[in-house]
Parts: structure tokens; C-alpha cells; sequence
């Protein structure tokens, strides 16, 4: 005749098996209740991987963008009113931004078949402390025809994130939403102790 287990004996059972199973109980009760979205850990946009530094790239001047995060808007073939847009919602991420606002800054990179003259001088009256590069053809798409999508670069434009150490990190489509972007850039910021 065998002995019942004592007390304890159940209790350290219970306590192993609680252990073991808690933590993926807790994790499917808080994705039942939809609390889902706290544990993700999703960008808004698309990680470049692997990333392309452009310290020694001359055509954009790789060594000026150190030390700061940049926000880049690749303008597309024909400047319309979503590039307007695009231009505007930049400038109002940066804003949004408050006391960091000095890390990031904005910089353009002119499509080589948009029209210079319209460019420019729309950038000059509208947004004079944006920071402007043009490449010529073949330098533009050596640089972007790896990361990025053709047709919505030719018809819309895109945006990406450079880094302080000067990788382009990040792409977006110009009809991201600015909020989206502008909570990508924030918890960038919040992690990085650079720039």
C-alpha cells in the first residue's frame, strides 16, 4: 500500500507546472483581450537590409549628413501637388518632434528628369532651410535601384531614413501616412544615443 502525496508534494507540482505554462497563458490572454499591439514590434516602414552607407558616395555628399538623422524625400519625375504634399508633411514631422527637433533634418534629392527650375525655386521660397542635392542619372539610380520601387519612385516619390553614421535605413512610400513616420523616426530617436 502506497503512501497519498503529501501537501507539499502537490504544491511543488502545481508550482512547476504554473511556472512552466504562466508566461504563454498571460501571452494568449493579452492577445485574446487585444492587447496585441503592445507586443508588437513592427516599423511603420521598411528596414533596408542591408543598409547602404553613403559616407564615400560624392554624389550626395555622404560626409555632410553625419552626426544627424536625416529625412530624405527622393522627389519623383514630375513635381505635383502630392510632392507639395510630401515637402509640407516633412517639415510638420520634424516640428512634431519638440525638444529633439535639432537631431533630424530634412533633405531633398531632385529626381534628374524633374524640371530644376520648378524645383528650385519652390523649395527656395517654401522651404529655404531644407537641405537640396541633385545627382545625375546614372549616380541616382546606382543609388536607389536596389532599395526602392521604380514606378513609385518615377510617379510619386519616396522617403527614407538615414542614419548618423550615414546608412540609409529606412524606406517609405510618399503616401505614408506622416504619422506613421513620425512614430518610427520618435522611437528612433528614443533608442539611439547618436545623432
Amino acid at each position: 500500500m502506497s503512501k497519498a502525496p503529501n501537501k507539499n508534494q502537490k504544491l511543488i507540482i502545481l508550482l512547476i507546472v504554473l511556472v512552466t505554462l504562466g508566461p504563454f497563458l498571460f501571452a494568449y490572454t493579452l492577445y485574446r483581450k487585444g492587447n496585441a499591439a503592445q507586443l508588437k514590434m513592427n516599423n511603420n516602414g521598411d528596414l533596408i537590409s542591408p543598409m547602404i552607407n553613403i559616407e564615400k558616395n560624392e554624389a550626395i555628399t555622404g560626409k555632410t549628413l553625419l552626426g544627424k538623422w536625416w529625412l530624405v524625400y527622393v522627389g519623383p519625375k514630375n513635381c505635383r501637388l502630392e510632392c507639395h504634399d510630401t515637402l509640407y508633411n516633412l517639415k510638420q514631422i520634424r516640428t512634431a518632434l519638440g525638444k529633439d527637433t535639432h537631431r533630424l533634418e530634412r533633405l531633398f534629392i531632385a529626381h534628374p528628369e524633374c524640371e530644376k527650375s520648378v524645383c528650385e525655386s519652390f523649395l527656395s521660397d517654401s522651404y529655404p532651410d531644407m537641405k537640396r542635392i541633385t545627382m545625375n542619372t546614372a549616380e541616382f539610380n546606382r543609388l536607389f535601384a536596389g532599395v526602392s520601387h521604380h514606378f513609385e519612385r518615377e510617379m510619386i516619390g519616396e522617403i527614407y531614413v538615414i542614419d548618423p553614421k550615414g546608412n540609409i535605413m529606412m524606406h517609405y512610400s510618399a503616401e505614408m501616412e506622416a504619422r506613421a513616420i513620425l512614430s518610427d523616426v520618435k522611437r528612433l530617436l528614443r533608442i539611439s544615443k547618436i545623432g
